[in-house]
């Protein structure tokens, strides 16, 4: 007879061999960068895809979407998925007057972001627009780095519609 320490010693090796695309619920913060106060009301969208077919011939597709707003303490709790077949989420964080946020890449350069992992109190830190970025440029990366979502979307063509106002 096997006993329940057994089980469960075998059931984390389990999971962690299984799961290693299952992402727990985490909580953040987003702040002004300058100023470090909480930024009220910034659009938090979290996308999950999936990878179907055979390699070569492999497609991606959303599994699952949420979106949210920041609460006047600037804080937000993303739910997770627990799928082991999920690919890693992307992440956009986006406040009129600031630069979007993203998980992968760092706007206007688009460099590879390293300071970001999935855990419990994040730090998402937004940068105020600046003068000599251009609008069509930030308007190219919020639009690569976003799929879906309502709010998200509002603020793309707000952006998209600021830049044609400064033309």
């Amino acid at each position: 007879m096997i006993s329940k320490v057994k089980i469960i010693l075998i059931a984390v090796m389990f999971i962690s061999v299984v799961c290693p695309g299952c992402y727990a619920g985490i909580t953040g913060k987003v702040i002004d960068a300058e100023t470090q106060q909480p930024v009220e009301g910034a659009v938090v969208l979290v996308e999950w895809t999936k990878t179907k077919g055979v390699p070569g011939m492999a497609a991606t597709e959303s599994y699952k979407v949420i979106e949210m707003l920041s609460d006047k303490e600037g804080k937000v709790t993303i739910s997770g998925v627990l799928d082991p077949w999920v690919n890693p989420p992307h992440i956009t964080v986006y406040k009129k007057g600031y630069v979007a946020w993203n998980n992968e890449f760092i706007f206007p350069d688009y460099k590879k972001r390293t300071d970001f992992k999935w855990e419990n109190e994040q730090i998402i830190k937004l940068y105020s627009f600046r003068k000599e970025y251009l609008r069509k440029d930030h308007v190219f990366f919020l639009h690569s780095m976003t799929h879906w979502g309502k709010l998200i979307n509002e603020a793309y063509r707000w952006e998209e519609l600021e830049g044609e106002r400064l033309r």
